[in-house]
């Protein structure tokens, strides 16, 4: 159900959602991916809607797999119960012309399907100012009180149903196609949500493939996952990909070891020092430090969180709490991500290489990239070094899944993840002098030319000034950076 038009012009248009639907219509009938019938209700009454909904539940077998997306806008009501607005909702008589929670809830319950997923893309539209987020406290729509019951997966756009604003760009925004059913569609597309490799998307790991690119671009924005009454983990799609060969055996968790971090009971005492002129300011730590422990101790997040967390206080005599005990105290809430293409995310994150998403980041620097990368069937390129303001692929150091491309003008080294070990990076430099002269005057000088040598086995890739340098600092940080995780995953690099 997708609704971009709307009668009452308090209700602002979302054409963006067509795209929605035309895109996420296409992968879910591509039967290498979903093969699903797919029904398109888009701008219709609140009456068209109701009658399609109940019709969609009502034909189902039990066997049937039911996927329910919904594109629209989302209202509360006076005594906080959801509402999904139709083209002809008003928003003065929000309950007699919209569809409500509890009507699609009912509709639900007594179907004969035992596997309904439901995907909830809706938005308030003018609940805050653009630039600013909404306080959840005032407008939260808690969704699994609404739709409760059994036998269901549902995947909400955010926390509240509310959009996180970040730096100008929101979730929602007019013409273009929303973040997270595009995450979605690509998801999809691509197969990446099949984590384990075995040629299934199963709902907990395409939530989660789901959520991560969300992230990535809204990285205060975080879907959420509610799972009713089910057994076992339901299979929402195929990867167009197959089965990732060699596909390794499942691990069994492990107790975490002392040396490795974890996620530690967050405390309701503070007992953090207060300081003159060197501290954190009192009221920023009390009223934000759990939204700051919150954040950091979300095994998904792949953007970096490091000090300092808080504003400081400004000036000798002002008064603040110790930063280091407070920064102390958020981090030991650090953990490790469960997933090692998460874990190279955020590495690399980390380490400001810049991160491809495949699905929205196209083009044909990526393409190019792709190629000569020799990226195939279920690998798929994470980031690249970057050496302009576009991608270049004639010298490269990339990063896909499985391997570490270094590329120079003619060569390509394909290091598997495993193999790190055996690639070895040395440098030299030499000065050049330079000079140059006009009608009044000459000039001159010298600079340092770093030529890098990378070697893997009998090959070997070169690069030489700006590059030289550039790549050997790269891949020093990075092969350190992966001998401190392979420490504390070596089942990921068996």
């Amino acid at each position: 159900m997708t609704t971009s038009r709307y009668d009452d012009p308090r209700l602002e248009h979302l054409p963006g959602a067509d795209a929605d639907a035309m895109a996420l219509s296409e992968v879910l009938k591509d039967g290498a991916i979903g093969g699903f019938a797919v029904d398109v209700l888009k701008d219709r009454t609140r009456d068209e809607v109701a009658r399609g909904v109940q019709r969609f539940f009502t034909a189902a077998a039990p066997e049937d797999l039911l996927l329910l997306h919904l594109s629209c806008h989302g209202r509360k009501d006076s005594r906080g119960r959801l509402h999904f607005a139709a083209r002809d909702t008003e928003v003065d008589t929000l309950e007699a012309s919209s569809v409500d929670a509890d009507f699609l809830n009912d509709r639900m319950e007594q179907s004969a399907s035992q596997q309904i997923i439901l995907l909830l893309d809706c938005c308030y539209s003018g609940a805050f100012v653009k630039g600013m987020r909404t306080r959840a406290g005032e407008h939260a729509v808690d969704v699994a009180g609404n739709l409760g019951g059994r036998g269901r997966f549902i995947i909400t756009s955010s926390t509240s149903l509310q959009y996180s604003y970040e730096d100008g760009e929101r979730s929602r925004d007019g013409a273009k196609p929303s973040v997270f059913t595009t995450a979605v569609v690509q998801s999809l597309r691509h197969g990446t949500g099949d984590r384990d490799g075995d040629g299934h998307v199963g709902a907990e790991e395409f939530y989660r493939d789901v959520c991560d690119r969300v992230r990535r671009i809204l990285p205060d924005q975080t879907p959420t996952l509610s799972v009713n009454s089910a057994i076992g983990d339901l299979v929402v799609a195929f990867n167009p990909a197959g089965p990732r060969p060699n596909r390794p055996a499942a691990v069994e968790p492990v107790t975490a070891t002392a040396h490795e971090p974890v996620a530690v009971t967050p405390s309701t005492d503070y007992p953090f020092d207060p300081v003159k002129g060197s501290g954190y300011d009192i009221g920023e730590v009390m009223n934000h430090l759990r939204q700051v422990i919150d954040l950091i101790s979300d095994p998904r997040r792949t953007m970096p969180v490091q000090p300092p967390f808080f504003p400081e206080v400004s000036g000798k005599r002002d008064i603040g709490y110790d930063k280091q005990q407070v920064d102390a105290h958020i981090l030991r809430h650090l953990v490790e991500p469960a997933d090692f293409e998460i874990a190279l995310s955020r590495l690399l994150r980390e380490q400001r290489v810049a991160l491809i998403d495949e699905g929205t980041l196209g083009g044909r620097g990526v393409t190019r990239l792709r190629e000569r990368c020799q990226v195939v069937g279920w690998e798929r390129l994470v980031g690249h070094v970057r050496t302009g303001r576009t991608v270049d692929s004639r010298w490269a150091v990339a990063y896909t899944s499985t391997h570490l491309c270094v590329l120079d003008a003619t060569h390509l080294l394909r290091i598997p993840y495993r193999e790190l070990s055996s690639l070895s990076v040395s440098s030299t430099s030499r000065w050049e002098t330079w000079s140059g002269s006009n009608d009044q005057a000459g000039w001159g000088g010298e600079t340092e030319v770093v030529t890098t040598t990378v070697r893997f086995g009998p090959q070997k890739a070169v690069f030489e000034g700006f590059y030289g340098e550039l790549m050997r600092d790269a891949l020093n940080d990075f092969v350190a950076a992966m001998v401190d995780l392979r420490k504390r995953h070596p089942d990921w690099f068996a």
